[in-house]
C-alpha cells in the first residue's frame, strides 16, 4: 500500500456517499476536504417532520453497508435502535394484507412465504412458486434479456396478471425505486426485489430506526471529521474541474479560489457533475457521455400528524392512488406521523388543494392508520428534486462504475453502477469501493 503522507482527497458533495468516502479516508490518514453547497450537512434541512421532528427512515436487512457503517460510527450501547415491522398491501376491495415471513430456512423460507401470501390469487402463486422451484434446481434461467424489457411484459410471460401488477408488484416497485413496472426494465426489478425476497430470512426484514438519517449518519461522521481535523467547505459551490494532460489539477470554487489535491471524489448526481467536466473529456470519453442519458425526476412526501398514538409502525403499499406508500410512526408520545410518497406529478394537477386535503384523512382512516375520531393537525410538503433515477430498458448501462478514465478522479453516488437501486445503500456502497479505490491501489 502506497503510503498516505501528504496524501489529500477533495471530495465534491456532502451526502450520504460523500460522506461515507470521506469517512473511510481520514481513517486511513488522507487529509480530506469536502466541498459542499449545502449551508448544513446534506440531509438535516429536510429530515424534519411538519412539527419539527425528525423524520425516522427505512433500511432493510440486506442492506449490509448500512449496517455496518452504523455499526462503526455508534458504539454498542448507542447503536440506534430498530423496530422490525411488516410489510401491507391494499388490496382493490380495500382490505390489508400482510407479505407473510416463514420460520424455516432460507431458501424454504422464499417459497413459504410467496405460497402464504394471499395477497396473490392461488393460481398466480403457484405459477410463480414453482418457476422459483425451476430456478433454483437449474432447469429454468432468467432470460438474457431482462434489460431490453419492460417488468410489466416480463411479468405478464410469469402469469402475473394485469391486476395483480397493479396491486402488488407496481407500488413494490414504485416503493423500491420509484419506478413504474411500465417503464422500468426487468433487470431493474430483479435486482430490486431479489436482496429483500430471494435472499435469507433475516435480509426480508423492514426495519424502522426511532431517529432520522441526520441523527444515525450524517450528524456522527461529520463530528468525527471535525475531529480528525478534516475541512468541510458548507454553502460552496464548484464550478469546474481543471486538468493538465489527462489529470485533474483543481477545482475552481464559485469565489475564485482553486483547491487542489492528489485525488477527486465527485459525490454529486450526474446533472450537477457534467457542468464541472471539461468539454474535451464529454466529447472523447464515452464514461462522461453516457451521463447525458441518466434521467431524473422529483420525489414528493407528504408528511403529516395526528393527535393519536402509534402502538407500532406500519408500512402499506398503495395500488390505485397517487401515493405508493404510506409509513406511520410515532413522532412523540400520543403524537402518529405519516409519510405519504409519490412520484405521480400529476396528483397535484389532479385535485384542487382542498379537495386534496379532504381526501388524505379518508386514505388513512381506510388504511386504520388514522382513528376514526383523530384528525390531522400538521402537514409539511416535502419535494426532492431528481431523487428518483429513471430505470428504463438500457439505463443500467449508463450508470458509471466508480473508477473514472481520469487517474485521480472517482465517482460515487447512488445513481451508479453498484449493483443495488439508486438508494441509500447503494451510496454507501459507493463510498466505500471510492475509498477502497485509493487506499488499495
Amino acid at each position: 500500500m502506497t503510503s498516505t503522507y501528504a496524501q489529500s482527497v477533495v471530495i465534491l458533495g456532502g451526502g450520504p456517499a460523500g460522506l461515507t468516502a470521506a469517512y473511510n479516508l481520514s481513517r486511513q490518514g488522507y487529509r480530506v476536504t469536502i466541498v459542499d453547497r449545502h449551508s448544513l450537512p446534506k440531509g438535516a434541512p429536510t429530515n424534519n417532520g411538519p412539527d419539527g421532528h425528525p423524520e425516522p427512515f427505512t433500511a432493510l436487512g440486506c442492506h449490509q453497508a448500512t449496517e455496518a457503517l452504523l455499526r462503526s460510527l455508534h458504539a454498542k450501547p448507542q447503536q440506534p435502535t430498530w423496530l422490525d415491522i411488516p410489510l401491507e398491501f391494499r388490496l382493490p376491495d380495500h382490505s390489508l394484507i400482510r407479505y407473510p415471513r416463514a420460520r424455516v430456512p432460507a431458501p424454504l423460507h422464499v417459497w413459504g412465504s410467496l405460497l402464504r401470501f394471499a395477497g396473490l390469487p392461488w393460481n398466480e402463486r403457484w405459477r410463480l412458486a414453482s418457476w422459483l422451484e425451476r430456478l433454483w434446481e437449474g432447469d429454468a434461467h432468467l432470460p438474457a434479456d431482462l434489460e431490453q424489457r419492460t417488468a410489466e411484459e416480463w411479468l405478464a410471460s410469469l402469469g402475473q396478471s394485469t391486476q395483480t401488477c397493479r396491486i402488488v408488484w407496481n407500488p413494490l416497485a414504485q416503493w423500491l425505486t420509484g419506478n413504474d413496472l411500465c417503464t422500468m426494465s426487468a433487470d431493474a426489478f430483479v435486482n430490486s426485489v431479489r436482496p429483500l425476497f430471494l435472499s435469507s430470512r433475516a435480509n426480508s426484514r423492514i426495519l424502522i430506526a426511532q431517529d432520522s438519517l441526520h441523527a444515525c449518519l450524517v450528524r456522527p461522521i461529520t463530528d468525527l471529521l471535525t475531529q480528525a481535523g478534516a475541512t468541510i467547505l458548507r454553502d460552496t459551490d464548484a464550478v469546474a474541474l481543471r486538468y493538465e494532460r489527462d489529470h485533474i489539477s483543481g477545482v475552481q470554487l464559485r469565489e475564485g479560489s482553486l483547491l487542489q489535491a492528489d485525488w477527486y471524489i465527485a459525490a454529486l448526481p450526474p446533472q450537477q457533475l457534467t457542468p464541472l467536466l471539461p468539454e474535451r473529456w464529454l466529447t472523447r470519453y464515452a464514461y462522461f457521455q453516457q451521463l447525458a442519458e441518466l434521467v431524473s425526476f422529483d420525489r414528493t412526501i407528504l408528511h403529516l400528524q395526528a393527535e393519536q398514538p402509534c402502538p407500532s409502525p406500519r408500512l402499506v403499499l398503495l395500488g390505485d392512488t397517487a401515493f405508493h406508500s404510506a409509513l406511520a410512526t410515532e413522532s412523540t408520545p400520543g403524537l402518529t406521523g405519516f409519510s405519504l410518497v409519490t412520484t405521480d406529478r400529476q396528483f397535484a394537477q389532479a385535485q384542487p388543494e382542498a379537495r386534496r386535503e379532504a381526501l388524505i384523512p379518508d386514505l388513512l382512516k381506510s388504511l386504520g392508520l388514522l382513528l376514526p375520531d383523530s384528525r390531522i393537525t400538521a402537514t409539511h410538503r416535502q419535494t426532492i428534486p431528481g431523487a428518483i433515477l429513471s430505470l428504463t430498458p438500457g439505463a443500467k448501462l449508463h450508470r458509471p462504475i466508480q473508477r473514472s478514465p481520469i487517474a485521480n478522479l472517482l465517482v460515487a453516488g447512488a445513481w451508479t453502477d453498484t449493483g443495488w437501486p439508486p438508494n441509500l445503500e447503494s451510496a454507501i456502497v459507493s463510498g466505500n469501493r471510492c475509498a477502497d479505490a485509493i487506499t488499495l491501489r
